[in-house]
């Protein structure tokens, strides 16, 4: 497929900026150009320019001959010399200025160069993306949302002129991939810029055309960022650097945006240096992991276009490679068979789902179709982990289920009858955030663990108090996450 031209085109301003009175803000962002969080009732509001006056049909002629300008500059001019984004501004400013005053000509400005040199609303709002955590585009001329740190869900006053500027900015935005939003493939899942990005269009999109963008940073994330954040505590860790050690099968669960693939991430730090990682992600890549650490070979699938490698493929085609853990970034469907045949066949797995904080309805969700794993497959599941969003900016592990199955002789006690002849009991080890230590002698990770390692339970949980305080002091002298992975890979060498 012949990708089309995205860079610069079109005279006229592809976005609008609706400037209204000026509110009272709750938080100033200061910027190129100011922004503000104001209330609007009982919502938020997320303003760029708060407090200008509305553009006139005047300006806005004048604002497109200057883009006008500024395509005909940036075309003849040798680019590699000046910030592109720069000299849009400066073109821009110097045919407004004379019309409009140097005040409204440096907005003016701003907003030129956005729509050529950059991405239009979208790289507006990315000049704040440290307070942003994700751009939601619901209709092709719908005001974009966005979602904050702070302040949750608020309705900003950048939107599209239509459809098509909409696809135009989008296509510029994944420029760098091999994807472009279009008739052909009016889908598209990618990852540019550090920003994990779904949009659709028609026919599939109702509205016409929908996005969302979700921001995250390219930084290694550790175990020190879960407990800074307040998702965890050393305790905790320290007993999933023990499951981990153990080899145990691991599902990180909870609903979207709850920290599943952060939690993820972190727990890939504890797998011991010397052994093979492969991950398999469809369509966007946001494990974070240490690669020059860990010996990690990465797979991708995708769902869309006609580069079709599904996810279940990757598995199959994982299990031919020798690994010593395989992580899967997202199960939903045919591949999870795939992974717990696996684990049946002695490959340990990590990876997330969606599903309700409850110990039993992991089980019946992977138990019917699509993911459908055959009961002999379905006691390969150790350890689930569940995350949740507690607030506006604070994700928790609150709540982790062991397994114990009677088929695996892990238990004598008839517990939940599973179909297919099996029964399962659950030890809650995680209970509202804190490790329940009265249940660690009865817990099959510590039990694992102390065989593997030759040493009585009780020792094994000594081990873990050792661990706990091992992590704690690394995160109070450690500069950053990709130094504490470093120390944590050398425990015990």
């Amino acid at each position: 497929m012949e990708r089309k031209k995205t860079s610069i085109e079109g005279t006229r301003i592809g976005f609008v900026v609706d400037l209204t009175a000026p509110q009272e803000p709750f938080e100033q962002v200061s910027g190129l150009v100011p922004k503000a969080v104001t209330r609007v009732g009982n919502e938020y509001a997320y303003v760029v320019a708060s407090g200008l006056e509305k553009i006139s049909k005047h300006e806005e002629k004048l604002m497109e001959e200057s883009k006008t300008a500024v395509i005909d500059a940036l075309c003849r001019e040798d680019k590699a010399d000046f910030s592109f984004f720069n000299r849009a501004k400066a073109i821009a400013a110097a045919s407004l200025e004379p019309n409009v005053g140097s005040g409204r000509a440096n907005f003016f400005s701003y907003v030129v160069a956005h729509d050529t040199a950059g991405y239009g609303p979208i790289s507006i709002l990315l000049e704040d993306r440290q307070n942003i955590e994700e751009m939601e585009i619901n209709a092709p001329c719908a005001p974009i949302n966005i979602y904050h740190v702070r302040y949750g869900r608020c309705t900003t006053n950048l939107r599209f002129r239509s459809e098509a500027e909409f696809r135009h900015a989008i296509n510029k935005f994944i420029y760098d991939t091999d994807k472009e939003l279009g008739e052909d493939s009016p889908i598209i899942d990618a990852q540019v810029e550090n920003a994990r990005i779904h949009a659709q269009i028609k026919p599939y999109a109702l509205s016409g055309a929908v996005a969302s963008i979700r921001l995250a940073d390219n930084r290694v994330v550790g175990p020190d960022y879960l407990v800074g954040k307040g998702t965890t505590n050393f305790h905790v860790l320290a007993y999933l650097w023990l499951a981990t050690e153990a080899k145990k099968n691991i599902v990180v669960a909870g609903s979207p945006a709850s920290g599943k693939t952060t939690c993820l991430s972190a727990l890939l730090s504890f797998v011991p240096k010397t052994e093979k990682i492969v991950t398999i992600e469809e369509d966007v890549n946001e494990l974070k992991t240490k690669i020059d650490i860990n010996m990690t070979v990465s797979l991708y699938g995708s769902r869309y276009g006609r580069k079709k490698v599904s996810t279940r493929e990757q598995v199959i085609n994982a299990l031919r490679m020798r690994p010593d853990m395989l992580v899967v970034g997202e199960v939903r469907g045919e591949e999870t068979r795939e992974l717990f045949s696996g684990a049946n066949i002695g490959v340990p797995f990590m990876t997330t789902m969606h599903s309700n904080p409850d110990g039993l309805d992991i089980i019946r969700k992977l138990m019917v179709s699509p993911m459908a794993v055959e009961t002999r497959s379905l006691c390969m599941l150790d350890l689930a982990v569940y995350m949740k969003h507690v607030d506006l900016s604070k994700r928790v592990l609150s709540d982790a289920y062991e397994y114990k199955w009677l088929s695996r002789a892990e238990t004598e006690t008839m517990g939940t009858e599973i179909e297919g002849s099996d029964s399962v009991t659950l030890l809650k080890i995680v209970d509202n955030g804190e490790l329940a230590m009265e249940q660690l002698m009865n817990s099959k990770v510590i039990e694992a663990y102390s065989k593997k390692a030759g040493i009585q339970k009780k020792a094994a949980i000594g081990e873990l108090e050792k661990r706990a305080e091992f992590l704690r002091v690394l995160s109070e002298s450690c500069k950053n996450s990709s130094e504490m992975l470093e120390k944590i890979q050398s425990y015990g060498w």
